[in-house]
């Protein structure tokens, strides 16, 4: 009989009917099967064979719970043909008529054929009724806790893949809360910029009219053009905030003029100019159709990156050149590189390759404007040390 508990978890699950009614019975004499067959019929589907082979030829293509065999059959033993139906059909359950009764040979037909149940003739049909009842019953257990376990298995595994989708989205609401603070934040920053753009627009058209030297001219433009790109940004975070997505406005443009901007902004920072920077720009690079603010503000995230990644003195590469059919923008730094561990979550939110110096914002900034330009960014090791980074766009004559 099945465990309580076991039959409630068969019944919650929805296991069911496990058994298919069918029942085999072998024996080299006719008669013995007629008489088997008149009381079993009723309640069982009958299979019925007078040798060892044409057993084994129903039991390949019939569904069968219970196997009744006699034991001493001319070519195969009842034995011998229960341990050949193990083989094709291991829950199937055995059951020998025999006359003889010898204790080691029952043992090693339990362990070799796993026997169910012997009864030894002349054997009553109550007998046999009661063994077969057993025996489908034992059938029904073992297959509804093969199936029991098959099912709690799928459910595990549908559990752990639910728990992982829990915990990412629980990962996600979590980095959309934080930049809906950040964004809030970047929001207040802009305005108060603003309002420092008006004073700087004022000061830049006095030293305007009272023709101060160029080069102090320059600094100031490149001054106003620096907090200008900073709004941009401030104001990019602060629209992905809030609708989880950019806007961009694409036009033709030139690769060179995307570098000439990106150092432009970064020659305002000290940092920067204690570098050498090594800049290569291919001719003939075909344009690319692109939002010239956003792709500045990428590069110069790149460039920002390489200064404190490279020490003072040290050489840091910006290039852009045609690799593949694409246009690549390229930034190279001769710092420690980036561990494999950061690697696989860099472009992620509040990442950072600079650990508690960086809020990790600047890369998963520039991997979302470098996405709805449908193009790809990436990390790479240079072979004397230090980290590529690489921004690949399609030319304007195939961009999709």
């Amino acid at each position: 009989m099945l465990d309580e508990s076991l039959r409630s978890l068969i019944a919650l699950h929805g296991v069911g009917e496990t058994r298919s009614g069918g029942i085999l019975i072998v024996d080299d004499e006719q008669p013995n099967l007629t008489v088997l067959r008149n009381f079993l019929e009723a309640g069982y589907r009958v299979h019925e064979a007078q040798a060892g082979e044409q057993a084994l030829e129903i039991a390949r293509v019939a569904d069968l719970d219970v196997v009744i065999t006699d034991q001493r059959m001319p070519e195969m033993t009842g034995v011998e043909l229960l341990e050949q139906i193990r083989d094709l059909k291991p829950d199937v359950a055995g059951i020998v008529l025999t006359g003889f009764t010898d204790p080691p040979a029952l043992i090693s037909a339990i362990n070799r054929a796993r026997v169910f149940r012997f009864l030894k003739k002349p054997w009553q049909p109550d007998d046999i009724l009661e063994a077969v009842r057993q025996a489908s019953e034992h059938v029904y257990q073992t297959r509804a806790i093969r199936k029991l376990v098959g099912l709690l298995a799928k459910r595990t595994d549908e559990l752990d893949a639910s728990l992982v989708q829990v915990r990412s989205a629980q990962s996600q609401l979590l980095h959309l809360e934080r930049l809906g603070t950040m964004g809030k934040l970047a929001a207040g920053v802009v305005h108060d910029l603003r309002n420092l753009m008006v004073s700087l627009g004022y000061v830049e058209s006095v030293l305007e009219q009272r023709g101060v030297a160029p080069d102090v001219m320059e600094s100031v433009q490149v001054g106003m053009q620096g907090v200008g790109n900073l709004i941009h940004t401030l104001e990019t975070m602060h629209q992905f905030a809030r609708g989880g997505t950019l806007t961009i406005q694409k036009a033709m443009l030139q690769p060179s003029l995307v570098v000439n901007d990106a150092l432009a902004i970064a020659r305002m920072d000290m940092s920067f100019r204690a570098h050498k920077v090594a800049v290569t720009i291919e001719e003939g690079l075909p344009p690319v159709h692109g939002d010239r603010q956003k792709l500045t503000q990428v590069l110069v995230n790149l460039v920002r990156n390489a200064v404190q990644a490279t020490a003072q003195w040290r050489q840091i590469g910006v290039e852009a050149s045609r690799k593949n059919g694409h246009v690549v923008f390229a930034v190279e730094d001769e710092g420690p590189g980036v561990s494999a561990a950061v690697r696989e979550n860099l472009f992620k939110p509040f990442v950072s390759s600079k650990g508690e110096g960086g809020m990790g914002m600047g890369l998963y900034m520039a991997k979302l404007i470098i996405d709805s330009h449908q193009g790809e960014i990436a990390v790479l090791d240079r072979p004397s040390g230090g980290a590529r980074f690489e921004v690949r766009l399609q030319p304007a004559e195939e961009s999709p």
